[in-house]
């Protein structure tokens, strides 16, 4: 199986850190769960072997899975008893590296402009603004140094994080400083910061998230061409 595939990176960033549990494995399909995050997942040639290989290791505790392709997904989803899901674009970053703090708009010589590292201070505005993860996961982003926030003189304007699982995420622009390129810079700073680990840029995007497709296409990242699967129980 090519854990290369875009659809695929989320699989390959936790085999990569070393924080990838492999549970069940076979030629065409990995049955897979972080313990960073806790999140399982799972990817398949084909939707037989991806089931396949869920039932053989079925039993575990599952309460948040990836899966790899919308038929698989769906085909996973019905027959394990999820009870939520969503479906997502994955984009991928594989151009020259932008560099980290860039300006918003492309200004220059703008010195008021700061990204830095979010601290355990800032977890209430943070959980406050952005609540698709718990307060408890948010913590542990911070407290590993994944969150960065961006300052436009002295002003607090947004913040973006590389959710435990290891994809980007948490973009969020303060609503009085939206349209003024924010949410462009402060992905561009990530993208820096990760691909200066040596790693591949990677997220998910819903697929009717229509301004933030935008944003991962201005940015220049490459979009899947089937889907991905976040489920849970």
């Amino acid at each position: 199986m090519d854990t290369g595939k875009i659809e695929n990176l989320g699989i390959d960033r936790i085999l990569k850190r070393g924080s990838g549990e492999i549970i069940a494995q076979w030629e065409n399909a990995l049955f897979i769960r972080d313990s960073i995050s806790g999140v399982y997942f799972l990817a398949g040639e084909d939707t037989a072997a991806g089931l396949s290989l869920m039932d053989s290791a079925a039993g575990r505790d599952c309460d948040q899975l990836v899966v790899t392709g919308y038929a698989l997904g769906m085909a996973v989803y019905e027959r394990y008893g999820f009870t939520g899901r969503t479906e997502c674009y994955q984009v991928a970053y594989y151009g020259e590296k932008p560099p980290a703090g860039g300006i918003p708009n492309g200004r220059s010589g703008e010195n008021g402009w700061v990204i830095r590292t979010a601290e355990k201070s800032d977890c209430p505005v943070l959980e406050e603004n952005y609540r698709l993860i718990s307060p408890e996961e948010m913590e542990q982003a911070v407290e590993r140094k994944n969150v960065w926030m961006g300052y436009d003189n002295g002003r607090p304007v947004g913040f973006i994080g590389e959710h435990l699982e290891g994809s980007m995420g948490m973009l969020y622009v303060f609503p009085e400083a939206r349209r003024k390129g924010y949410g462009m810079a402060l992905q561009s700073h990530l993208i820096a910061k990760t691909m200066e680990r040596g790693d591949i840029p990677y997220g998910q995007v819903v697929t009717d998230n229509k301004n933030s497709l935008a944003l991962q296409e201005r940015l220049g990242m490459k979009r899947s061409e089937d889907l991905v699967l976040w489920m849970w129980k």
